[in-house]
């Protein structure tokens, strides 16, 4: 009869140990989870960032290119990642477009895409009247 009780606690205890471990694990699973959502999240405000510097310096590269040459009227400026201090390469598409009744201004338009990738990117336009100064 000692025999029989003991051997049931045991087996009480055992069922105990195995639920707090299940309930651990999808305790544990459940802040993997949290974890791996919040990097994507800080990962995509990287990239937003990152484009959005990108799209600036493809406005300030237009005008330069510009200030050269008025004739100018875009390019794409890939940028590999062995080139940026960044983990993607990158590529800004500029538009150049004279401006309606407007001889001495171009209307820029810049789009960036970081990283370069059909669909895993962010993207970010800017667009802006320059002034020639020739």
């Amino acid at each position: 009869m000692k025999q029989r009780l003991l051997n049931s606690r045991r087996g009480a205890v055992m069922v105990v140990v195995i639920v707090c471990v299940m309930l651990a694990s999808l305790a544990a699973a459940s802040l993997m989870k949290m974890a791996v959502a919040q990097r994507r999240m800080i990962e995509t405000q990287h990239w937003q960032l990152q484009a959005a510097w990108l799209a600036e310096a493809g406005l300030e590269r237009a005008a330069a290119r510009l200030d050269a040459d008025a004739q100018y009227t875009g390019e794409t400026w890939d940028l590999p990642a062995a080139e940026m201090p960044a983990l993607h390469g990158a590529a800004v598409k500029i538009e150049v477009a004279a401006a309606p009744r407007r001889p001495n201004r171009r209307l820029v338009h810049v789009r960036a895409d970081y990283p370069d990738h059909p669909r895993h990117r962010a993207r970010h336009t800017k667009r802006a009247v320059v002034q020639l100064t020739q």
